[in-house]
């Protein structure tokens, strides 16, 4: 069988993002149209579905590292900042976007809490994924 980690991770990320956009508790937000994405941007993304590929990108993330919380999640997404004359600084992404997006993925049952480390996988989440990996490398 076909794992994650077999195939690129954009066109996983791309192939899991249009299944999600078929699940009903993961909605963008209203604010999502608006919102930068970390400190560190100028604008907000220019993609109209960027809201599900960020929860593809997540779910990726919870699949590779393991446990991982809110704060290291931020730390992925960050990036340098321009402070003009000043030199760069690393800013970490948004909070608000990583935490709305587990819970999201939380309440579609592929993703749980456990206290003290994080979030991880459930069963449901692992072969959501196997099977969307499974089904880009039989569509190549």
């Amino acid at each position: 069988m076909t794992t994650v980690y077999d195939i690129p991770a954009k066109d996983l990320i791309d192939a899991v993002a249009q299944k999600l956009k078929k699940i009903e508790s993961i909605v963008e937000p209203e604010w999502s149209g608006i919102v930068k994405t970390g400190a560190h941007k100028e604008n907000p993304p220019l993609e109209k579905d960027w809201w599900h590929i960020r929860c593809a990108s997540i779910l990726r993330k919870i699949y590779i590292n393991g446990a991982i919380g809110v704060e290291r999640l931020r730390a992925e997404y960050s990036g340098k900042k321009d402070r003009g004359s000043k030199p760069y600084k690393v800013r970490s992404g948004s909070g608000a976007i990583v935490r709305k997006a587990l819970q999201q993925l939380e309440k579609a049952g592929f993703v749980s809490k456990i206290k003290g480390k994080g979030r991880v996988l459930t069963q449901k989440g692992r072969s959501f994924l196997a099977n969307t990996a499974h089904e880009v490398v039989k569509g190549r």
